[in-house]
């Protein structure tokens, strides 16, 4: 790879600038002593970038072996993430260098130092290490890992940048396995029965005509008479699969920082996967605004939870808007038996195509709940009388507009629940006790 050029520093520009100021200055005063110094200045400075260009003209990723380890690559929000990098010369050529990694903003280094300035003797291998706290959720890329070859006397430089990029996904603080856990280890809560339907079962449910397609196994001979047969039929426990939507569009970006209306549809989904998976029922996600923006097939265990959680850590909001049409059509082509979906959304906006594409969903037995924040109070009270007259102003319009969505989609027969922006978990959780005891949220 060709090398970097030589970029002065500021202060080869001052000795350059300083000498060429002091030959002018003895070229309009004919002063021998003014003359002859700067000229000296100006020659060992040219003196050493030659050399130094001389010294690092092949200076680029070539002179380098690196290696990223012991690496965090999903990290909780506010949570400890680490990061490493092995470096080791590949040439015989030490020099003074500056080694500096380069973490997102977002990311608070609470340890170690992700520069790293040092003579680079032959041999010895360099590592930069630190400890870092991310303040967002998403996802983010750290690095490259820029090297920096300085002039001894600090003249100039040349600079490297190493292709050692390194993917972190900041996961919600809560995570999926811990909503799972904390729930599966509390006592279940009211209308958390199980659901029982017709099947293979144990439990005995009642008798009825035989038909062609039923197991002959499951005859009733004693009840059976030549001219009719019975055959028994049993109950089984039914868990609910649940497919979750998160709206992603860019009307989710309403609500003040930390607290926007897709932080509260990420903190509800992952309570929502927790208490799904904590009481052994199949549940997927789909994050979606204008496209497929990410998925996690329905699943069960573990594996499901680690995939949830990873999904729900690379939401972001899309330049786009939500179109719900195509999020339940994408939907219901991930979807090989009748579920449970539920839309996580502010219903910011609800587009004619609406109530079609739910009836769509409902013909192939599906069956459909919103949960939607209360986002006209998203803003907490400020206190003083006149900015909460003015608010007041501001919120009027868009309750109304939040109720009249609300209505629309009850009329079409799907359920809403609104809940409180600041009681977001109980809100799920109860939203979950009336999915499993079959009932419709309101």
């Amino acid at each position: 790879m060709s090398s970097s050029r030589v970029v002065l520093s500021p202060w080869g520009w001052s000795w350059i600038a300083g000498g060429l100021g002091g030959l002018v200055l003895g070229l309009l005063t004919l002063n021998l002593l003014l003359l002859v110094i700067p000229t000296a200045a100006l020659v060992f400075v040219a003196a050493e970038l030659i050399a130094f260009d001389r010294a690092t003209r092949d200076f680029g990723v070539d002179w380098f072996r690196w290696q990223r380890f012991e690496n965090s690559s999903e990290v909780p929000l506010d949570g400890l993430g680490s990061m490493a990098v092995d470096l080791e010369l590949a040439v015989d050529r030490p020099f003074y260098a500056e080694v500096f990694d380069t973490p997102p903003s977002t990311f608070e280094v609470v340890g170690g130092s992700p520069r790293l300035v040092s003579w680079w003797p032959r041999g010895e291998p360099v590592r930069l290490a630190y400890v870092f706290r991310p303040r967002e959720r998403g996802q983010f890329r750290l690095g490259p890992t820029i090297i920096v070859a300085h002039q001894p006397l600090g003249l100039a430089c040349r600079i490297a940048r190493l292709d050692d990029r390194w993917e972190v996904v900041v996961t919600p603080s809560l995570t999926v396995e811990e909503a799972q856990a904390a729930i599966a280890s509390g006592p279940r809560g009211p209308g958390e029965a199980f659901r029982r339907r017709s099947g293979p079962g144990a439990e005995f449910r009642t008798l009825h005509e035989y038909h062609p397609s039923d197991d002959v196994r499951r005859i009733v001979w004693r009840r059976s008479a030549l001219e009719k047969m019975y055959v028994r039929e049993h109950e089984e426990e039914v868990h609910p699969d649940l497919l979750l939507i998160v709206d992603c569009g860019r009307d989710m970006r309403l609500g003040p920082p930390g607290s926007e209306s897709l932080e509260l549809s990420v903190d509800g989904a992952t309570v929502l996967a927790g208490a799904a998976l904590a009481r052994s029922d199949r549940v997927g996600l789909l994050t979606f605004s204008s496209q497929l923006e990410g998925f996690a097939p329905v699943a069960l265990g573990p594996s499901a939870a680690a995939e949830i959680t990873e999904v729900l850590g690379r939401v972001r909001l899309a330049d786009s808007p939500f179109q719900i049409d195509a999020a339940l059509e994408a939907a219901i082509d991930r979807l090989s038996a009748p579920a449970t979906i539920v839309l996580l959304t502010n219903l910011a906006q609800v587009p004619e195509e609406a109530e079609p594409a739910v009836a769509v969903a409902r013909a192939r037995g599906h069956r459909m709940l919103v949960l939607c924040p209360d986002y006209p109070s998203l803003y907490p009270p400020i206190g003083d009388p006149i900015f909460e007259q003015t608010l007041e102003f501001v919120r009027a319009p868009e309750r109304n507009r939040l109720e009249s969505h609300v209505e629309r989609l009850r009329g079409s027969g799907v359920p809403v629940a609104v809940y409180p922006p600041s009681a977001v978990r109980p809100a799920v959780l109860q939203f979950y006790g009336e999915i499993r005891a079959g009932g419709l949220p309101t």
